[in-house]
C-alpha cells in the first residue's frame, strides 16, 4: 500500500526547496527592473495635436543618419521636452528596451548558473544520503532529488530562450546525462 506520508514529505521537501533556490536567487540578484531602464524622465506627454495646428509645429523629425544608426542600436526615435503647445523637441535615440533586454539575457544566464548547480548538489545529495539505515534519509534524499530537478528545470527554461540554438540541445543533453548518471547510481546501490 502506498504511504500517504511519504508522498506527502517528498512533496513538500521538494516545493519547499525549489522556493527556498528560487527566492534566495531574487533576494541576493534581483530581477532587472523596467523601471532602471526605461524612464519617463518627467517631461509632459505627447498632446495629440488637431491637424489644423499641425503646422504650428516645428519639424522635429531626426535625420535620416541618426533614424538609422538608432535603428542600428535597436532603439527607437524618442523626443526629450514637449514645449507648452505639445510641440515634440530634442529627437534622441532611447534604447532603453534593448539595454533592458540585454540586463535581462545576463541576469537569465547568471540565474542558470546558480538554479542549475543549486539542482544539481541537492540531486547529488539525493544520491548519496545513505537510505539503508534509515527510510527517513530515504524519504528526503528523494525529496531533495525531486526539488533539484525542479530547480533545474525552472532554471533551463527561464533561460532557454536566450541561448544559441546550438547551445540549448547541447545543455538539455547534459542535463539529461547527469540526472540519469545519478539515477543509475542511486539505484544501482539498492539492488
Amino acid at each position: 500500500m502506498i504511504d500517504l506520508r511519504k508522498i506527502l514529505i517528498i512533496f513538500v521537501i521538494a516545493v519547499l526547496f525549489s522556493v527556498f533556490v528560487v527566492t534566495s536567487i531574487e533576494a541576493v540578484y534581483p530581477t532587472p527592473k523596467y523601471e532602471n531602464y526605461c524612464r519617463n524622465f518627467g517631461l509632459s506627454p505627447v498632446v495629440e495635436l488637431p491637424p489644423e495646428r499641425l503646422s504650428v509645429c516645428p519639424d522635429a523629425s531626426p535625420t535620416q543618419a541618426v533614424f538609422q544608426a538608432c535603428n542600428e542600436q535597436k532603439g527607437f526615435i524618442d523626443y526629450k521636452r514637449y514645449d507648452s503647445k505639445g510641440c515634440a523637441q530634442e529627437p534622441y535615440c532611447n534604447t532603453c528596451q534593448s539595454d533592458l533586454q540585454r540586463a535581462q539575457e545576463k541576469y537569465n544566464l547568471r540565474y542558470f548558473v546558480v538554479a542549475a548547480l543549486a539542482g544539481l548538489l541537492a540531486i547529488g545529495l539525493g544520491v548519496y544520503l545513505p537510505s539503508n539505515k534509515n527510510t527517513l534519509h530515504e524519504w528526503i534524499g528523494t525529496g531533495f532529488m525531486l526539488g533539484g530537478i525542479f530547480v533545474l528545470f525552472f532554471g533551463t527554461i527561464r533561460t532557454f530562450g536566450d541561448l544559441h540554438r546550438y547551445v540549448r540541445p547541447a545543455i538539455i543533453f547534459g542535463e539529461l546525462v547527469i540526472v540519469i548518471f545519478l539515477s543509475y547510481k542511486k539505484l544501482g546501490k539498492e539492488k
